[in-house]
């Protein structure tokens, strides 16, 4: 199994709270999730796992909800009671959602605190007095909740002189406990998309972003596909994060985004999954995944792109992988490892004769799920077919997704409730214009 941290010290600090000790001898953690954890199995192995690398019951955790509504704002719009107002359990502004998050870490064993930094309170990021608890090793770990990544970026960076970002005392102080201090960081949907260190995704729609390219900086249109260049928190070095992928069909948008910052890898991160690295930033960092479906891992280094005399934008031999539970990833040798209990698919496919072509093959539509993955998975199951299509949904233009299997392709996969789970490596992505 991968090698995991546990941190044993403590001592009792001035503010009556417990002070996990941390060791620099040992590489910090993260966890990445897709979005949508909720309460149930799934997400129990994942909280029990950001506990497991914050310390556990000697660990202290910070809740961080800048994406979320401010709390002052929604009493402001809605009143203050706790039934319909900004004190409602459900009404999902900051300060509910940092309570709800801290009930779940304190279910599963650990101190939580919520870190009050948001879009109305972003005065507390340079506040030296929170600065100094975080840089003395108060909390031995974070964790960033959903909501919008662009207001984490303008919650925590601030603008220097030269009209360069900076991190306020309060991201300086994380950042410093993260590179030094062996600690856990996690995130879930905006809270893992923002851990990028360059080109952090805003929003934008598959279908229109392959056809129109990628913009820099926000934009109302949630359809256009927007990017911060300077990146999110850097806390993950290894590629571009996404969340909510294969449910939203968000492949189309991560590779046309990477294309066009020059960005070699995507990690895609489906819904009640993470993506768990220990040992980050070192050179004996692993990935692993626990959760309900994948990680997609699309690699652009050996990728050719082009334009036609019309304009519109291709690209071949994007290489895809999906991982499921227990596989791992070494990005350090890009070596895919399968979780043991998984058999080669080779010779067991379970599917023969041709595939159902997607209509939608990035699930513009509401009711409709994971085309792109499906497609993927069908085809490496499928015996003696060599290429699955799918289209989007979009007819002028529309786009035609092309999988092929090659000498690369491994598959593996295991029965879970009657149904196989595949993971793969080494499938040919390619899409173009469908003339």
């Amino acid at each position: 199994m991968m090698g995991e941290f546990i941190v044993l010290l403590t001592s009792t600090n001035s503010f009556g709270a417990t002070e996990a000790a941390t060791n620099p001898n040992q590489g910090s953690s993260l966890v990445l999730i897709g979005g949508k954890l909720g309460i149930g199995e799934h997400a129990q192995k994942i909280y029990k796992k950001i506990v497991e690398l914050a310390g556990g019951k000697e660990g202290k955790i910070g809740v961080i909800t800048s994406a979320r509504t401010p709390y002052d704002w929604d009493c402001e719009k809605k009143g203050d009671s706790t039934d319909g107002g900004c004190n409602d359990p459900k009404a999902g502004n900051s300060k509910t959602v940092a309570n709800n998050y801290i009930e779940l870490l304190n279910k599963y064993g650990i101190h939580a605190e919520w870190i009050p930094v948001d879009l109305a309170n972003v005065e507390i990021a340079d506040n030296e007095k929170w600065a100094h608890r975080i840089a003395k090793g108060e909390f031995s770990g974070f964790f960033f909740g959903g909501g919008k990544q662009y207001q984490y970026i303008e919650s925590f960076y601030r603008e220097n002189d030269e009209g360069e970002s900076t991190d306020s005392v309060v991201l300086e102080a994380i950042r410093d406990q993260f590179t030094s201090a062996g600690t856990m960081i996690a995130g879930t949907s905006a809270g893992a998309a923002v851990q990028s260190l360059d080109d952090m995704i805003i929003g934008g729609s598959s279908d229109r972003a392959i056809v129109e390219g990628a913009q820099k900086d926000y934009q109302s249109d949630s359809s256009v596909l927007t990017y911060i260049e300077e990146g999110g928190f850097g806390f993950f070095n290894y590629g571009i994060v996404d969340s909510h992928f294969s449910e939203r069909g968000r492949e189309g948008r991560a590779i046309r985004l990477a294309s066009d910052t020059g960005n070699d890898m995507v990690f895609g991160l489906d819904e009640t999954t993470a993506l768990v690295v220990t040992d980050a930033h070192k050179p004996q960092a692993m990935m692993e995944i626990i959760g309900k479906s994948g990680v997609q891992i699309l690699d652009l280094s050996q990728a050719i792109t082009e334009e036609d005399d019309q304009g519109l934008w291709a690209i071949e031999n994007v290489q895809g992988t999906y991982l499921t539970e227990g596989d791992r990833y070494i990005p350090q040798t890009d070596k895919v490892i399968f979780h043991s209990n998984k058999e080669n698919i080779s010779n067991k496919e379970d599917l023969s004769g041709n595939l159902i072509l997607s209509k939608d093959i990035f699930s513009s539509a509401k009711r409709v799920k994971n085309e792109f993955i499906n497609t993927a998975c069908h085809l490496v199951d499928t015996f003696k077919l060599d290429m699955a299509y799918g289209y989007t949904r979009t007819s002028v233009p529309q786009y035609e997704v092309v999988f092929s299997k090659s000498e690369h392709t491994q598959a593996h996969f295991v029965n879970e409730d009657g149904k196989r789970k595949i993971s793969y490596t080494g499938l040919q992505i390619d899409l173009h214009y469908a003339y």
